[in-house]
């Protein structure tokens, strides 16, 4: 009988306890995800005209490559459709998780078409094509991306945990992508 009384007691007092604790885990979350949200928008701000910029100086060798027959020609037409696909996500201010899925493309065929063009022998004696490439390969317009990656890791940190996941979820904060910084280098067979 004793232990019944202590059991209904202590029962209520535990549910409680637990509602109080959920629900404070709830309200410092919100406000630590926003926050984390709140810099890596401010960043990718910051980073997005600095890839504008990075891409249309890639626009320029892809134009100079279009007319080179080859392999080269195929690249050339999925760079024009992943930049085209990048100024499209930017002008219709898409969600920064979908732009920066749409800059990870653009520079992962980036590194693609470098590569390519490095190893062509049809591109390798053009000069004008050397000289695009030269300016798009020494740009160092992507500066704010280190800083934009350590806000994403921030933010994704802040959306991790049972109660925090929850949280993000019902907020509508769903995970973003880092930047793909890997170097655009041609191969080093060129």
């Amino acid at each position: 009988m004793h232990v019944l009384r202590v059991v209904r007691v202590l029962l209520p007092v535990l549910i409680v306890a637990a509602v109080v604790g959920a629900a404070s885990s709830v309200l410092s979350a919100r406000p630590d995800i926003q926050k984390a949200k709140t810099n890596l928008d401010t960043s990718w701000t910051a980073l997005s005209p600095q890839l504008d910029h990075r891409y249309v100086l890639l626009a320029g060798v892809d134009d100079k490559l279009r007319t080179v027959p080859g392999p080269i020609h195929a690249l050339v037409t999925d760079v024009d459709a992943a930049v085209s696909h990048w100024h499209d996500v930017r002008a219709h201010a898409a969600a920064v998780a979908s732009q920066v899925a749409a800059a990870n493309d653009v520079e992962a065929l980036s590194r693609e078409l470098v590569a390519t063009a490095a190893a062509s022998p049809r591109v390798q004696g053009n000069t004008a094509v050397s000289l695009l490439m030269t300016q798009f390969l020494n740009d160092t317009s992507r500066s704010a991306a280190s800083g934009f990656n350590r806000d994403v890791t921030s933010y994704e940190h802040e959306r991790r945990g049972p109660v925090r996941t929850v949280v993000a979820s019902l907020l509508g904060d769903g995970t973003i992508p880092v930047l793909d910084t890997t170097a655009t280098t041609p191969s080093p067979t060129a």
